[in-house]
């Protein structure tokens, strides 16, 4: 069940006695969307590892918002606050562990396990609880108006000249899209999706960046280490590290290690280049939209 209609106190004993490990009724509450859910953090850490400032990328319906990559830990009993996500689309993945989800669109709370995709769109509230002894790791990206956030959009950046490394021993795929023309009602993201991929790089393998100018990426390395190449610099990313192609840049990856590098990226890109391209993350709740 949700918490709609429940204080937490009545929620849990309804859920059962094995549904918490410990009791929520001291912590502070608020209500998002007919929701009641915990209003402060526990146990939780995240690592901005991306910031890209969509309008001086040239995207004039986003002007004023950003694209973000955050690596999410959440602890132990860990609690993710409730909040909404009117004004911030985001597409997550669950890298490791499973985590409970109480949303508003939803009369269960939902389970989500590793490899499970989440996209966080649309009128929804919802808070997220790690119940397990085991550590969760996320890895999300969103489009966000930061504070002072500026406005002006600069010309579509012209792409670098420069050769990228031909795709070889990897396997790549799209895991799932947010449609920002059908999020926001205003124009804000007309033609515009958020889109989120994993490739994996065998030992020897490259893999080179996928979008024009103009399409801004930002990549997180999971498991193993790459080396990032571009114009004029050599960039190793270590495990649990990331980067952020934006400019016109393009770069190419190469695992030089002994085992396989498995790669997230997040990307803003027209809403044309990822139509009919099938969607391949499980999802715990909703469908992959077209």
């Amino acid at each position: 069940m949700t918490l709609r209609t429940a204080t937490l106190g009545l929620a849990i004993a309804a859920l059962g006695t094995t549904a918490f490990a410990f009791d929520l009724g001291g912590l502070k509450t608020r209500v998002l969307y007919g929701l009641e859910g915990p209003s402060q953090a526990r146990d939780i850490s995240n690592k901005v590892l991306g910031n890209t400032v969509l309008g001086a990328e040239g995207i004039e319906s986003l002007a004023g918002r950003n694209l973000r990559t955050r690596f999410w830990t959440i602890n132990d009993q860990g609690i993710v606050p409730i909040h909404d996500h009117a004004n911030r689309p985001a597409v997550f993945t669950v890298l490791s562990g499973e985590i409970f989800e109480y949303t508003s669109t939803a009369e269960e709370r939902v389970l989500h396990e590793a490899g499970g995709l989440a996209l966080e769109e649309g009128e929804l509230a919802h808070w997220w609880l790690n119940e397990g002894d085991e550590t969760v790791h996320l890895i999300a990206f969103d489009v966000f108006a930061p504070n002072n956030a500026d406005t002006a959009v600069a010309s579509v950046p012209a792409g670098t000249d420069f050769e990228l490394r031909g795709n070889q021993g990897v396997s790549d795929e799209l895991l799932g899209v947010v449609n920002l023309s059908n999020h926001f009602s205003d124009g804000t993201g007309d033609g515009w999706v958020l889109s989120t991929y994993r490739a994996t790089i065998a030992p020897g393998g490259t893999f080179a960046s996928f979008v024009e100018a103009g399409e801004p990426l930002q990549s997180f390395v999971w498991e193993g280490e790459v080396i990032e190449h571009g114009v004029d610099n050599r960039t190793t990313l270590a495990t649990h590290e990331g980067s952020t192609v934006a400019g016109g840049a393009k770069v190419w990856w190469e695992n030089t290690g002994d085992v396989p590098a498995v790669m997230y990226f997040g990307v803003v890109e027209p809403e044309a280049e990822v139509a009919g391209v099938p969607r391949t993350a499980p999802l715990a709740h909703g469908s992959h939209g077209e």
